[in-house]
Parts: C-alpha cells; sequence; structure tokens
C-alpha cells in the first residue's frame, strides 16, 4: 500500500501556485534565451550508459539511474542536458552555421542524497554554445545568465569564477590515484584547511607542493587574485589557464558586469568534461549554488566531432525559492 500512497524519495509534486510559478520562471528565462538567438533542443529522457560516463566522469558514475532495455543495452537516465547536446550536435547537426546556440529544459534524475533545494529528480535550464570563440562565447553565456537572473528580479548574486586548467596544472606532475584526487578537490572546494592539510600529510606532499595546494583556498576576490595565483606557480598549463581567465574577466569588464564576478581559483570541481573556464552562481543567505557551467572543449570528440563548446545551466528549484 504504502507504494500507491506515497511518492518516491527525492521526487515532488507540483500543482496550482508553485506549478504557476514554475513555468513563469521558465518563460522568463526562456526569453531571454531567444533574445540571444538560442533555439530549443528536446533529447530523449534517457540514452546509452556510455553517453553519460564518458563525460560526467567515474566519481558520478555511482549516481545514475541504469537499466537494462529487452534488447540488453544499458541505458541510464538523464543525469544532465550537455552530453546529450553535445551527441545530438555531433550526430545529427554537425553540418550547421556555428556557433551553435542552443537550449533546454527539462528534468534530469541522480541517484543522490536528497540537499540544498535538490531532490534526486530535478530541473534544469540551461544553453549550449558550441563551435563559437573562446573567450566571446565563454563571456556570452555568462552575460546571458546575468541577465536572465535580473530579468527575475534576482539583483544580489555572484559568479564566481575559475579556469579548471589552473588546478589540472598544479597536479599534473604530482602522481595522486583518482580516489584521492577526489579527496583533495572536495576538500578545497569546501575549504577545509585542516582536513587538506592533513590528508597532504598522509600523501607525503613536498612542503612546496603543500604551500600550493593550501594556497588555493585563499586565493578569491577580485582581478588581482589572478596575479597572485601567476605568482604561485611555474608550470605552462597553469599559466595559460590564467591568461586564458585574465582574457576572459577582461571582456566581462568591458561590459561592465565585473561588479558581479569574483575570481576563484578554488573552483577546481566539476564534471570531468570541463577543460577551461569553470563558473558556479551564489545569492546571498542560500548555502548551495543556484547554476553554473563552464567550457567543454573535448566532449563532443566522444562523438566523433571535434567542436568547442560551452555552457550553463540553473536550478530551476532554486530559482524558485528565491523568485517572488
Amino acid at each position: 500500500m504504502k507504494t500507491l500512497t506515497q511518492i518516491p524519495l527525492g521526487t515532488r509534486v507540483l500543482f496550482g501556485e508553485a506549478a504557476k510559478k514554475r513555468r513563469r520562471i521558465e518563460r522568463t528565462i526562456f526569453s531571454v534565451f531567444e533574445a540571444w538567438s538560442y533555439q530549443e533542443i528536446i533529447p530523449p529522457i534517457f540514452d546509452y550508459y556510455d553517453v553519460f560516463t564518458k563525460g560526467m566522469g567515474m566519481e558520478l558514475e555511482d549516481t545514475l539511474y541504469r537499466f537494462i532495455d529487452r534488447e540488453g543495452n544499458i541505458l541510464a537516465l538523464r543525469p544532465e542536458f550537455t552530453s546529450l547536446v553535445a551527441k545530438s550536435v555531433a550526430t545529427r547537426l554537425a553540418d550547421q552555421p556555428k556557433p551553435l546556440r542552443l537550449c533546454y529544459c527539462g528534468e534530469v534524475l541522480r541517484y543522490e542524497t536528497p540537499r540544498g533545494g535538490r531532490q534526486r529528480e530535478f530541473f534544469q535550464i540551461g544553453l549550449e554554445n558550441i563551435g563559437g570563440e573562446n573567450v566571446r562565447s565563454d563571456a556570452e553565456v555568462i552575460l546571458v545568465a546575468i541577465e536572465s537572473l535580473k530579468k527575475l528580479g534576482i539583483r544580489k548574486f555572484q559568479i564566481n569564477l575559475g579556469e579548471i586548467g589552473y588546478f589540472a596544472g598544479i597536479v599534473e606532475r604530482i602522481d595522486f590515484s583518482r580516489e584521492d584526487l577526489s579527496k583533495i578537490k572536495t576538500l578545497i572546494d569546501l575549504k577545509d584547511v585542516v582536513g587538506l592539510k592533513s590528508e597532504m600529510d598522509r600523501l607525503n606532499l613536498s612542503e612546496r607542493r603543500q604551500h600550493i595546494i593550501l594556497s588555493l583556498v585563499h586565493l578569491t576576490g577580485d582581478g588581482s587574485v589572478i596575479q597572485t595565483g601567476r605568482h604561485l606557480v611555474s608550470n605552462e598549463k597553469s599559466h595559460q589557464a590564467l591568461n586564458n581567465l585574465e582574457n576572459l574577466y577582461e571582456e566581462l569588464k568591458r561590459h561592465k558586469m565585473d561588479e558581479f564576478i569574483t575570481i576563484d581559483l578554488s573552483e577546481v570541481r566539476g564534471l570531468d568534461y570541463y577543460t577551461g573556464s569553470i563558473f558556479k552562481i551564489y545569492v546571498p543567505g542560500l548555502g548551495f549554488e543556484i547554476g553554473g557551467g563552464g567550457r567543454y572543449d573535448n566532449l563532443l570528440k566522444n562523438f566523433g566531432c571535434d567542436f568547442p563548446a560551452v555552457g550553463f545551466s540553473f536550478s530551476l528549484e532554486r530559482l524558485m525559492s528565491l523568485e517572488s
């Protein structure tokens, strides 16, 4: 009888004013997307299991809702949209003029503990810019995100902007296991200095490497953080990442949007497909982000097509908790 009278953990039902509110948010954001020439794409609710694991990475593999169809194929319910959009572009839209601007909205599912305004079934609204020029496209998706928030009436927000290549350059020559690297990323993300120091002691890292990694926790602020980060490292990959980040920051300043931007070189966590700029969007009073995104230049190669790309998405549930 329980299965007939209760809904599964991590799902919810919207009706009445709540349903109207969500649809209103969707329409408002889509009006901004359309003004920037983004066209809607509606991918399937499930696809082959490998489509998602190749992009999201092993760390999130256990969050997939997977099943086997009658032909014996391993399938998964979509845990995010970007991999599906990338596959669609590579296999069906590769000949379309670039940049290709696509947007979407719908439910995604991840088997994880419900937390902070997000259930196991949650709704994303976002976009992807595929085949566009690096800095200009990165700036464009951030500008669209800012305009969307303003149109919703959300005036106070902060975009923490980092570059995944900076951290990648730092750890490139350190022989971390996947498990150890994941733990280090988590501790940096939590800004847990004590836990991070303990973990690096366990791994017997040199004092210099410990100093560099511990410094990441504090590399947050205005554009001067980029120069601080530059003096901290000597490897070419990290320096190139900072050059990209600086160019993007200058482009956002040119549009007079730097007031919303916080440079954050401790932004090191994300889906495996991220290759460059990465950002999360926060509002005062919430202990979690309401959206985020980044650059993923290698993802389309999984599907036989090589285009650079960048995108972002909002959590509709979290926007609903803010929008009046």
